[in-house]
């Protein structure tokens, strides 16, 4: 058996759903779609929350979701750990979408890195600039001003300062 020829690997979903559920006919058209999806060979679990509420308790992201947003965040689709779609019933096309996905190798990197771009690595800089690199000599100084004002007419204005305006 080929690559190829063998079956495609999918990621668990975890649906969790309202019981009883705010509108019969939309739960049970959605328990239809999953189930036909589970007989295709997708790894999908459905919670209800009556007859499986040890799993809204020991589930930490669905708990938490709960805790603050109530049960109207019901139907609550997770993709490992993560929230995927809330408040709404996943679709077919959604569910298959999300298998896939999941079971993509994903590199885990630090958030820091992720702030950084999709490589993960600061952007370099174009050019030196800076003080640091004026005095590595890598980048020039600045040029000061030509000309500028004559200071022979100046005033200290904070005071103290008596004749031609310059301190002693």
């Amino acid at each position: 058996m080929t690559d190829a020829d063998a079956p495609e690997q999918l990621a668990a979903l975890d649906i969790f759903l309202a019981s009883p559920p705010p509108d019969v006919d939309a739960q049970e058209a959605f328990l239809d779609e999953a189930a036909a999806l589970a007989i295709q060979g997708h790894p999908i679990t459905v919670y209800l929350q009556d007859e499986d509420s040890w799993a809204f308790e020991e589930c930490e992201p669905v708990r938490a979701l709960l805790d603050s947003a109530g049960e109207a965040a019901l139907p609550v689709t997770l993709l490992g750990l993560d929230i995927v779609v809330t408040s709404v019933y996943p679709t077919t096309e959604q569910m298959k979408r999300f298998g896939r996905a999941g079971a993509e190798a994903r590199v885990q990197r630090s958030a820091a890195a992720s702030a950084c771009g999709p490589t993960g690595a600061a952007p370099l800089p174009r050019e030196a600039g800076g003080f640091a690199a004026q005095l590595m000599g890598v980048a020039p100084a600045p040029a000061r001003p030509a000309g500028g004002p004559d200071i022979e007419g100046r005033r200290n204005l904070m005071g103290g300062d008596h004749g031609d305006g310059l301190p002693d």
